[in-house]
């Protein structure tokens, strides 16, 4: 989206408001997004997120987003109130969805990571109370087998791993199935004095088992604080939701084979994927022990 264009949706969605700033934000992959200051008629200043989807058809369609978005933020849940989604494309290639730009930074400060993690892991528990009957269609996420085996790597000391999966039977989740992030990891929150004030990109959102979002996001956080920040995720969730292990072994398996398999797309520093790779892996063989018993 250019400037003459974001110019022209300003003036449109606002009549008599003009265009202060705009600054594209960086960090997704899956879409273009804007930080838009604009200027009411009145005075007042506004600042604004445009999210420009991108051009690969996908279920997460601009209004799924904003229809999502709609529903929980009626939940009081953390996330950008919507204001409205355009599908036509006459002022952006694809469609967009505009929302109130929520105040914050998704810095997690050196010396306090363990706090922010069990804050996180609270906030996580939160999203998985929500209640689900009012929310629009989303996909289900409630087994880790077999969609595994496209992601597993291929050498041959995965051997094992892949037979001990194949053994497995009825691996579908039993329990009440709830709300997913699908994607929630610190890039993904904003903070402002030690607390959550935004959870954004929703568009892996699912509903289905929230072992599935422990082992996401348990990962995740070893990317950035090792083992030791892993740990603590899983301790501070498991002392608000029970936790079965072996379950979320699985879906450790799941979360880690997918990131091998997909890291090249995710637009990484060399340095950065090459430690991410050693991670995902490392989480692997702590999974593979952990079914091992």
């Amino acid at each position: 989206m250019n400037a003459l264009k974001q110019a022209e949706l300003v003036a449109e969605v606002w009549p008599g408001a003009a265009l202060r700033s705009a600054r594209r934000l960086t960090g997704g992959v899956s879409a273009q997004v804007y930080a838009l200051e604009v200027a009411h008629s009145s005075g007042a200043l506004a600042q604004v997120v445009v999210r420009e989807h991108s051009s690969v058809e996908s279920h997460y369609t601009a209004e799924l987003e904003f229809l999502l978005l709609k529903a929980l933020h009626s939940l009081d849940l953390p996330v950008p109130q919507p204001i409205l989604f355009d599908a036509r494309c006459t002022l952006a290639a694809t469609p967009f969805v505009i929302m109130a730009a929520i105040p914050g930074s998704s810095v997690i400060p050196t010396g306090e990571a363990f706090e922010y993690i069990d804050e996180m892991a609270r906030q996580l528990f939160s999203i998985h109370q929500a209640p689900i009957q009012n929310l629009p269609t989303l996909p289900s996420r409630l087994d880790p087998l077999p969609e595994v085996f496209e992601y597993l790597p291929t050498a041959a000391e995965w051997g094992g791993l892949k037979a001990r999966l194949r053994a497995l039977t009825d691996t579908g989740f039993k329990g009440a199935p709830c709300l997913l992030h699908g994607d929630y990891w610190a890039q993904n929150l904003l903070w402002e004095q030690g607390r959550i004030t935004g959870v954004l990109d929703w568009e892996d959102a699912a509903i289905g088992d929230p072992l599935s979002d422990v082992a996401g996001a348990s990962v995740e956080l070893r990317y950035l604080f090792g083992r030791e920040g892993m740990q603590r995720f899983i301790a501070a969730y498991s002392a608000l939701s029970s936790v079965d292990p072996t379950r979320l072994a699985l879906w450790q398996v799941y979360v880690a084979a997918a990131a091998q398999h997909f890291m090249s797309t995710w637009q990484l520093a060399p340095a950065d994927e090459a430690h991410r790779r050693r991670h995902a892996l490392a989480s692997l063989h702590d999974a593979e022990a952990c079914l091992g018993n």
